[in-house]
Parts: C-alpha cells; structure tokens; sequence
C-alpha cells in the first residue's frame, strides 16, 4: 500500500520503514461527470500507443502484509462504451482472505484484465531478491527525496513489501487472466506493472502547490490525492473519452484510494500514455503520461523533468551507482539529458 505498511503489532510503517500515524481520508463532494477536454498533443506528449477497447478492465492493488488488519486491497476499474466505474475490495495478507476479496471485485466479469499495476517493488520475472533497485536510486535523489520517495528494497520495510508485491503477481496470474505485455517495462510476459502511488500522485502536482511535508506522518499519498484529483480524471477522461464517470474523489480512505491510484497506472500503461523509471536488469516504476506533470515554480517545465535530467546527469560519472537507468515515454527510450520526447514507436513485447 502505497508507502505504508503494518507490522504484527498494527504499527504502520512506510516503504522507507518510518513509523507514521493511521490516517483518514475525508469523504470529498462528488467531482463533476461531464466531459472533460482532451489534452492538447506535442511533441512532448507520451502519445497514446494503444486504442484502448470499447469495453474492459484493468486492476490495481495496494500491497499490504498484516495478516490480522485489512491493509491490501483491490481495485477494479472497468469501463462500457458510455461509463467508467470501480470497486475496491480490501484483504489481510492469508491468501485465502486475499482470494476472497480478488473475487468480490471481479465480480462475474470474465473478460482479462488488460493490465495489472502493484504497489511494491516488483523485478523482472517476478523473481524475489532484497537488492537496492535503479528506480529506488534515482526517485529517492533531488527533489524526489523529500517529496514521497520509494524506500529501498534491500531494508526497513522493503523486503516484506517485495515479497508480498510479489506473491500477489504471482496470485493474480494463477487465479485470473491478463493480457500480454505490450511495453518494455512490464515486469512478466504477462501486463504486470510496478505502481507507486506516492510520485505518481506527486509528479502531477505544481511545484507551487507541493505540500512541505504531509498533514499526518508520512502519508503522502493521502495529503496529494486531493491537491490532483482533477488532473487523474483528466488522465482517464482522456484514455476513456466520452464516457462519464463519478469523479475520483469520491474514493476515501488509504488503501481505496492508493488501490484507485494503482488501477489509474494500470490504465495508463494498457494505453502506453505513461512514464516509466528504472532498469531493465530489476524493474521500473510506473509514472503517469509527461504532458499531465506539474509545473516547476517558474512555469518553465515539469519539475519531475528537471530533477530526472539533474539525477541523469549525475548517475553518469557515477561509477558506484546501480545500474544504468532507463527513462520510457510510452514504448520508446527517453534520453531525459538530450531532449523531450516525440512521439513512441509502436510497442514490442516482453521477452
């Protein structure tokens, strides 16, 4: 779940292994359905690499791993010719419970998930090893660091967040059917993709407007969900136009609302409108598309940009960084120090 996590005691605990306080979300007033204006294409937009179907799904789920509180939970966003909807589903961390709930939201819809995104560290082939991972190593530098970063694998609550994130993959393969991989960044040949909520939340929100720190502890994800909500349903308005929809914010609590989150990346990866952040030897972090991302206090252009061509810059005559990193726009390779993307080739499928 996004950065949070609980420990046997019901402590909550953040993928950097801080302790911070529970939270509640308060239940906002319904956002406008109306029909929102598409986003003006450039040639530094992440242009839309799949139509997306006229009907379908996507999952998203908030990775939590107490086994007495409901701290995981699942999202499934699905959308006809005319509407978009979702319905979260929360679980301990028994698999039967996690079973349960993975039923309740697929209800009796049996078409595939186009994509899947997970809040928690997830390397290639779903393979498990406690390691610092690229994409932890250039989010948690710069501006990144004191605004929602990932924690690190390797420790704090890393491993047990990895291993859980992992075995839910893994879970949702078996019991469920999933498309195949259309973007290099997915972590199987299936569409399972690594979300992190907290910057992917955080990379749509004006420098301006940046909270100092959250209101509670460490959550993030809770202090920005409200701050660019109206930049989310933006984003699936665009991927989904002229259907309606509810608004996002009628989504409450933590774990709804980092499940949604994820749901919302998963989305953005089946059209290949996103950004990815990582390495091919040990995964990436999904991002939502660059034309949505906030702008830098002199309006200039994205801060997220600038602080990943500093980050670039810098990892390069660093030989004792990890590996090499890689920055995706949609399916093509983005050299963030050279120039801003046009638009993607068409996508090739995961190995």
């Amino acid at each position: 779940m996004t950065n949070v996590c609980r420990d046997s005691s019901g402590q909550r605990f953040d993928r950097t292994g801080a302790i911070g306080p529970v939270t509640t979300q308060l239940k906002l007033p319904l956002a406008s359905s109306e029909r929102i204006r598409p986003i003006a294409r450039s040639s530094a937009t992440c242009m839309i690499v799949h139509v997306l179907p006229e009907t379908g799904r996507v999952l998203g789920i908030d990775v939590g791993y107490s086994l007495t509180k409901r701290t995981t939970a699942f999202c499934h966003l699905t959308w006809t010719k005319d509407r978009i909807d979702w319905t979260v589903s929360s679980a301990t961390a028994e698999l039967l419970c996690r079973k349960q709930a993975l039923r309740a939201v697929q209800s009796q819809n049996k078409q595939p998930f186009l994509s899947v995104a997970i809040d928690g560290p997830l390397r290639p082939r779903l393979r498990v090893r406690y390691t610092y991972r690229t994409a932890e190593c250039v989010l948690s530098r710069g501006a990144f660091q004191k605004r929602g970063k990932p924690g690190q694998t390797n420790a704090g609550s890393g491993p047990p967040l990895h291993k859980n994130a992992t075995s839910l993959a893994k879970m949702v393969r078996q019991y469920c059917s999933i498309g195949s991989a259309q973007m290099p960044f997915s972590a199987s040949n299936d569409a399972v993709y690594e979300a992190f909520p907290n910057l992917f939340l955080g990379v749509l929100c004006d420098e301006r407007e940046y909270p100092v720190r959250p209101s509670k502890g460490r959550c993030w994800t809770d202090c920005l969900f409200p701050i660019v909500a109206s930049r989310l349903e933006k984003l699936i308005q665009t991927l989904l136009p002229e259907r309606r929809f509810e608004g996002v914010q009628r989504t409450a609590g933590h774990e709804p609302i980092a499940a949604l989150t994820c749901a919302i990346t998963a989305l953005s990866a089946a059209a290949g409108q996103c950004v990815a952040v990582g390495a091919r030897t040990d995964g990436y972090i999904v991002l939502p598309p660059l034309s949505l991302w906030g702008l830098s206090v002199d309006q200039a252009e994205p801060w997220a940009e600038r602080e990943l061509r500093d980050i670039q810059q810098r990892l390069a005559f660093d030989k004792r960084s990890v590996q090499a990193s890689q920055i995706y726009c949609g399916a093509k390779l983005w050299d963030v120090r050279k120039n801003r993307p046009a638009t993607p080739s068409a996508p090739q499928p995961t190995d």
